[in-house]
């Protein structure tokens, strides 16, 4: 059961003066005042007692900052003793322009009786001409079932190398190796396919991430203090070396040092109640310490999948966490769920406008409507479907669009901001909302053979797949053995000590390492690899908008079909299986091309460039190394030769000159001109080059 909430009461008036002041409120409007035609928001769970959210139209609003609250406050709430009135937002936002875009700054929360039943005081406000919308306060929804699964396994070193190969250890974090979903050479556990990983051990000669790109996890609070995390957390300097209870960056939210704890969180001075709007106060928001304790340490689990430390000497591998010298991106914390309590619609609303006034770039997302929702429309504008009523999430979406805008673009080499959702658990033939949204990414899951993920969502609105891992049953070997294997899931950071136990291995107190499945760990492999994109670009001097970035992160993928042939998600997993090797070499403007690991392939140079028997061919040793090549490809009749023994991808340099005069030793000179090809070996090959 979910806690009660201490409402988000916050919230500083936002000064809002619109450039055409023309009220909504006019005799020549025409609409049903009643409850049916204004609700919107979730119909999932209770509503929070005391509390409502409603949106009034924009001359209403311009009245309110004008003084003259009282006056609409007996008007839209008729005999209604209202306790608290604010707006919906925590602070008044860095984009006023934007959040007047989307309508942000006409939301309010207002508080009553909890003894009184929001339907009655919703109905109540229903029937103002002044009140556009009204929407029950209620807690997000989590994908993930909370449970974390035995880490048992003893270290792994390069002198020790179960129980994958020494070839699989980049860096020198200790278990490494048991990262199937990173670099998987096929031996991990019975039933595993040697290249079902997302393809980034290559990616890491290009970039391990940058501390520019800072990611926001919307989900329980990151344990700052974990070993491998410690120093890969946002940190707030300002906070952090300033005065306990104090704003003291000025943001509107007290001690926000890593991040900010989004529930059950309040608002100081923010009451149109109390006046302190109709004076020169201004509001702050405060809120409990981040808490990772309270759960399973789901949201530490995360984190550490897109950037724990990289090659320190301790733990697991991240696929953003740099290469051991300080250059892995940033984590933020943005936490909506503190063990059995989640967020309101209100709060997850105030995260997303946190996340974008304060860094970050990527919003990390493991929650969502668990209902089946079959259109945009019906999520955005609400509808019927099957005699269930679905009631559009209006606040969040407007919250969202507020993160994703163009104008509030918090990364030098990306235009706007990329949000990234988990599809869901429910195996449901449709993702879950806002996952589903044509506007952000929804993520399924498959696990370490290439198969679907049997609790995965699919199907419409999934964008794209990664890895999720599932438990494997086994043959029980006696009266003492283990049921399970839980080395098919993804190992990452956990907390010790955790509400929810969390077996796993314990380094040091406090630190601690267990296995996780969901598509709410695909979801963070997609965030990592998004990480690493945007911090390639920025070593390349290149900037791309957030519709350009998508493409080219659906363009670049691995093919699943081949594997889910005559099964429900065929053609459901979203374009294919994440490939960070592919998305960098996408990045870069360098074309991959399909290699069948083991045989030896031709391939038509002439979609790449004019083909011709004259190029040489330069390969770098690494290129060459992680290819697995015996011998040199050579180029025959406008076709390059090649066999790659390993899985692995690399790069060939296509040389040749043109313009020499060949009948004079001192004539016309040659020009030099080259084409870098990246060259992908997997167990498979498509036709197409990839494209799928």
């Amino acid at each position: 059961m979910k806690t009660s909430h201490t409402i988000l009461t916050a919230l500083v008036l936002v000064s809002i003066s619109c450039t055409k002041e023309i009220s909504e409120y006019t005799p020549q409007v025409q609409e049903q005042h009643t409850l049916s035609a204004k609700l919107v928001g979730s119909c999932e769970g209770e509503p929070i007692p005391g509390t409502l959210l409603v949106r009034l139209d924009a001359g209403t609003v311009k009245t309110i900052e004008d003084g003259r609250f009282t006056e609409i406050s007996k008007e839209v709430l008729p005999d209604i003793a209202v306790t608290s009135f604010t707006p919906a937002i925590p602070v008044k936002p860095k984009n006023m322009e934007v959040a007047r875009k989307y309508g942000l700054d006409q939301w309010f929360v207002v508080g009553f009786d909890p003894q009184t039943r929001p339907e009655t005081v919703a109905a109540t406000m229903a029937a103002s001409r002044r009140v556009r919308s009204i929407q029950y306060n209620r807690s997000v929804q989590p994908v993930w079932d909370g449970k974390a699964y035995p880490f048992k396994e003893v270290p792994v070193t390069k002198s020790s190398p179960a129980p994958q190969s020494e070839s699989t250890i980049t860096f020198n974090d200790t278990f490494a190796a048991h990262q199937w979903n990173l670099v998987n050479d096929g031996t991990i556990a019975k039933g595993s396919v040697a290249g079902a990983d997302i393809g980034v051990k290559d990616a890491w000669r290009l970039t391990g991430g940058d501390p520019s790109v800072v990611v926001a996890v919307f989900d329980c609070a990151i344990l700052t203090r974990h070993e491998d995390l410690v120093n890969a957390v946002w940190s707030n300097e300002a906070e952090i070396n300033g005065e306990a209870g104090v704003d003291d960056d000025g943001n509107g939210f007290i001690d926000d040092k890593n991040g900010f704890n989004f529930v059950n969180c309040f608002a100081i001075n923010a009451d149109y109640v109390n006046g302190a709007l109709n004076g020169e106060q201004v509001a702050t928001i405060k809120g409990s310490a981040l808490n990772s304790f309270a759960g399973s340490g789901h949201g530490t689990h995360v984190a550490g999948i897109i950037g724990a430390t990289n090659n320190n000497g301790k733990g697991v591998s991240s696929i953003a966490g740099g290469t051991g010298n300080g250059d892995g991106v940033r984590l933020m914390t943005c936490q909506i769920f503190q063990g059995s309590s989640y967020c309101t619609d209100a709060q997850n609303a105030a995260a997303f406008i946190y996340a974008a006034d304060n860094g970050a770039c990527i919003a990390q997302c493991s929650y969502g409507n668990s209902n089946i929702i079959t259109s945009d429309d019906l999520y955005i504008n609400g509808g019927e479907v099957n005699g269930v009523n679905i009631k559009p999430s209006t606040l969040e979406n407007a919250a969202l669009k507020y993160f994703l805008d163009p104008a509030n673009s918090n990364h030098e080499s990306l235009v706007g901001n990329m949000a990234i959702f988990a599809a869901g658990n429910h195996q449901n033939p449709y993702s879950i909302y806002p996952g589903a949204l044509p506007y952000v990414i929804s993520v399924t899951a498959f696990r370490c053979d290439f198969m679907p993920a049997q609790y995965t969502n699919y199907g419409p609105g999934c964008k794209i797949a990664a890895p999720g891992g599932e438990v494997t049953e086994l043959a029980a070997a006696g009266a003492n053995a283990d049921k399970y294997d839980y080395s098919t899931t993804i190992l990452s950071t956990g907390v010790s000590g955790s509400a929810t136990p969390s077996p796993g291995i314990e380094t040091e107190k406090g630190k601690h390492y267990v296995y996780m499945q969901g598509t709410s760990m695909a979801c963070p492999h997609v965030s990592g690899v998004v990480a690493l994109g945007i911090s390639y670009a920025k070593k390349l001097g290149k900037k791309l908008t957030r519709e350009e970035m998508t493409s080219l992160l659906l363009t670049s993928v691995n093919d699943l079909d081949q594997y889910t042939a005559g099964t429900c998600y065929h053609n459901n997993m979203g374009t294919g299986a994440l490939d960070a090797w592919k998305f960098l070499m996408a990045i870069e403007g360098t074309p991959s091309v399909m290699a069948e690991a083991g045989k030896a392939v031709k391939i038509n140079l002439s979609k790449y460039c004019n083909a011709h028997d004259e190029y040489t061919i330069d390969i770098d040793e690494e290129s060459r190394t992680s290819l697995g090549l015996a011998s040199d490809p050579v180029i025959k009749d406008g076709y390059l030769e090649i066999q790659c023994n390993n899985i692995g991808a690399g790069k060939i340099t296509l040389s040749a000159a043109v313009g020499k005069d060949t009948t004079t030793e001192d004539g016309i000179g040659e020009m030099k001109y080259s084409r870098e090809i990246s060259i992908v070996s997997r167990p498979f090959a498509t036709d197409n080059g990839g494209w799928l």
